[in-house]
């Protein structure tokens, strides 16, 4: 059995499952499809608009999680390989080079990059869940990744 790359796993993929803590049900968890780009120094980084309700839970509170996995692998999805990254949500300080590295990722996004009130969040790693399929969980520390 080949052993999966996180790494490699994190950055072939492009959306994740981001969850939140609900501020409208409090107690619950909010999870909305998003897409993510890896910044320069290793961040996994989203766009989101300050109208979103994951928004407003992340400016509440910063705790996040991302879960990753492979949309193809459909065969049984709670099989295959995924990753869910702890992390603090932070505003972006400098969004010129995320802008054209998100362009380059999702070259039909120009439109959503142009409107008003968008913002990127760096997610700041804490930890990382790894399930590589039956049998293969491991945390790992996310310095061990370098993403």
């Amino acid at each position: 059995m080949k052993k999966l790359d996180p790494k490699q796993f994190i950055h072939s993929q492009k959306y994740g499952v981001l969850s939140t803590h609900s501020q409208s049900e409090a107690g619950y968890p909010f999870g909305s499809v998003t897409p993510y780009i890896i910044s320069e120094h290793g961040d996994i980084v989203i766009f989101i608009s300050h109208l979103a309700e994951h928004t407003h839970n992340i400016q509440a509170n910063p705790k996040v999680s991302l879960t990753i996995f492979d949309p193809t692998d459909v065969d049984n999805p709670s099989a295959g390989a995924r990753v869910t990254c702890l992390a603090n949500a932070e505003l972006a300080k400098d969004e010129t080079q995320l802008r054209t590295h998100y362009l380059d990722k999702f070259p039909t996004a120009s439109m959503i990059l142009a409107l008003p009130g968008f913002n990127f969040y760096l997610l700041k790693l804490s930890k990382i869940r790894l399930v590589a399929g039956f049998g293969q969980v491991e945390w790992l520390d996310p310095t061990l990744l370098d993403l």
